[in-house]
């Protein structure tokens, strides 16, 4: 039984995570649920149940939200109602609020003894911190740390979506490697599309084929690189005329003001949301590929497996995720116009992309297929049950 306490499925890197995990499982041989919100959409591989709508909630993108905690309650409910009928043999618990309701939910049916498993795809503390939710309470930091330990400790394993993550859980929580365990982040071997795809995503978005693209997929938020990605942007645009950026994400009514002021639109294409299935489609049409986020909460990142899976040269900040996810020995930035600078010296050197790309794929193949997070999740599962 998975507890999903977002609304699932919105084309977001949690997202992404969870449907690949109910996959991952599926392949091994585990039969699997996940209770949500109401809104969200259906996805084939993964069997859903809802809570009742709650009226005026339709937010779908990361943040806070003032209907979360009535959502969660009536989630908590749903789960009570479906453990008590399917009889699960564990509950895969998504995120710290997914904890919280597993851990309420089994305490009711203590009788159960449902083994508990914690996935977290980052620090509660670090991923609330990046939104900016200490800047006026910074005293707030200490007890928030003390619920997320507190949590962690209910649970009898702990999987975490990237080392960097599985590290604070050690190191900053205590774990030892008994009770903590790296079940990665995956992502599907992208396939060469056809030219009529490209042609076909070009004319639908109005992406000009004859300039170099450069592309951003993700949330446009402050704490996921948005102020970062409008001033690479600037930089890059007035440095030189080749490049046009396309930035597959939402919401855009951060990113529009910005890019209307600095009269961009000749130079930027915003696509809004886009349907995680015509992602690949969008990818396609870039030379290189761009991750701002500076911050380094531990959070795992969803967009870089999907740019390395199709062999996208990327550029990123160096952060110990970011050196994670790509080849040893790849060329990092340490600042926004440092990224500017190799994005078009990259673009001058023919030669030099064809070589990260082909580093990226293979790196990718080798490390970050969902095969290789069925093996842990398999590994973890045969401890848990």
């Amino acid at each position: 039984m998975h507890i999903a306490p977002t609304p699932f499925f919105a084309d977001r890197g949690c997202h992404i995570r969870i449907e690949g995990i109910v996959r991952a499982l599926d392949e091994i041989g585990y039969q699997n649920r996940v209770v949500t919100y109401h809104h969200g959409r259906d996805v084939k591989t993964v069997e859903t149940s809802r809570i009742k709508p709650i009226k005026n909630y339709t937010k779908t993108e990361a943040g806070p939200s003032k209907y979360k905690l009535w959502a969660d309650w009536r989630l908590l409910w749903l789960t009570v109602k479906e453990i008590r009928q399917y009889q699960p043999d564990a509950i895969h618990a998504h995120l710290h609020e997914g904890l919280m309701i597993g851990l309420i939910a089994k305490s009711l049916l203590f009788w159960k003894r449902m083994p508990l498993l914690a996935d977290l795809q980052g620090s509660l503390t670090g991923e609330l911190e990046a939104h900016g939710s200490f800047a006026k309470h910074a005293w707030l930091k200490f007890p928030v740390k003390l619920i997320e330990r507190t949590l962690l400790w209910f649970a009898k394993t702990v999987v975490c979506s990237s080392e960097h993550s599985l590290n604070i859980v050690r190191n900053e929580f205590g774990f030892d490697e008994d009770k903590s365990s790296l079940v990665q982040d995956g992502a599907d071997l992208r396939s060469p599309l056809p030219e009529i795809i490209i042609q076909k995503a070009s004319e639908r978005y109005q992406i000009p084929l004859d300039k170099p693209i450069i592309v951003y997929s993700g949330a446009l938020l402050p704490g996921k690189g948005l102020s970062e990605l409008k001033e690479l942007i600037l930089i890059t645009c007035e440095r030189s005329s080749d490049p046009h950026f396309l930035i597959v994400g939402y919401p855009t009514d951060q990113i529009e003001p910005f890019i209307a002021q600095h009269k961009l639109q000749h130079r930027v294409t915003l696509t809004g949301r886009v349907p995680f299935e015509r992602l690949p489609h969008l990818l396609g049409l870039a030379k290189i590929a761009v991750d701002p986020k500076s911050n380094d909460s531990g959070e795992g990142s969803g967009k870089m497996l999907n740019y390395i899976s199709g062999g996208l040269p990327v550029l990123a900040f160096s952060t110990e995720n970011n050196e994670d996810f790509l080849p040893p020995g790849s060329q990092l930035a340490y600042s926004v116009d440092d990224m500017s600078n190799l994005l078009l010296e990259w673009l001058k050197d023919p030669f030099e992309l064809e070589t990260i790309r082909d580093a990226n794929l293979k790196h990718f193949i080798r490390y970050y297929s969902w095969a290789r997070t069925s093996e842990q999740l398999r590994e973890v599962y045969s401890k848990l049950i």
